[in-house]
């Protein structure tokens, strides 16, 4: 029988620890694969010309699921992004990208005095609510939102526009951000919302 060294084993012990931990982390992620989050949905979906300018107005209903709604209350700021394009539809070739729009919120929640901060990336904004439902409700509430311009869209042309919500998993911190990439619990799995654009 071969007898090792006390070093070499506690070299071995040291080199198995890493190996433990990405083995639990393996086993969150398989544990939190079946909280999929329930859908997102987008409805009330409206384009108006104001001043030659096309402006948006839609109202998204987040579902959070237990994986998101106990990654918020644990101090994990949620960065939800709300993706806007116009497409010139084509008839032999695939849908022409004409406009893109994002807007991007950070939600979090402060344990000490119990609210939910929201920021809004575009105008730089900071909002304190009461209630989870409140803070998604704001963030869910898009209201004349400047989209395109008219002068860039053709006559006698097809356009569309389409809009999703998600979560940007690359804003979450590094160690939630590998379990996210493993998991689809980290979604908010909401399917692109589509409408016709007439210029």
């Amino acid at each position: 029988m071969t007898v090792y060294p006390k070093t070499t084993i506690d070299a071995l012990h040291a080199c198995c620890k890493p190996c433990r931990a990405v083995w639990l982390l393996l086993a969150l992620c398989l544990l939190a694969a079946p909280l999929s989050a329930r859908e997102t949905t987008i409805s009330n979906t409206r384009t108006l010309l104001v001043d030659d300018v096309y402006r948006l107005g839609a109202h998204v209903d987040f579902d959070f699921n237990e994986t998101l709604h106990d990654a918020l209350h644990n101090g994990v700021p949620l960065l939800i992004e709300l993706r806007v394009e116009v497409l010139r539809e084509r008839e032999w070739l695939w849908s022409e990208l004409v406009a893109e729009l994002r807007q991007r919120f950070q939600l979090q929640y402060h344990a000490l005095s119990r609210y939910y901060q929201v920021r809004n990336f575009s105008s730089g904004a900071q909002y304190s609510f009461r209630t989870m439902n409140e803070a998604l409700e704001y963030i869910g509430n898009v209201y004349d939102l400047p989209l395109i311009d008219a002068k860039l869209l053709e006559p006698k042309q097809n356009y569309v526009v389409r809009m999703r919500a998600d979560i940007d998993v690359e804003a979450l911190p590094t160690p939630v951000r590998l379990w996210a990439y493993l998991g689809s619990a980290w979604s908010l799995k909401g399917n692109w919302k589509q409408w016709q654009l007439q210029p």
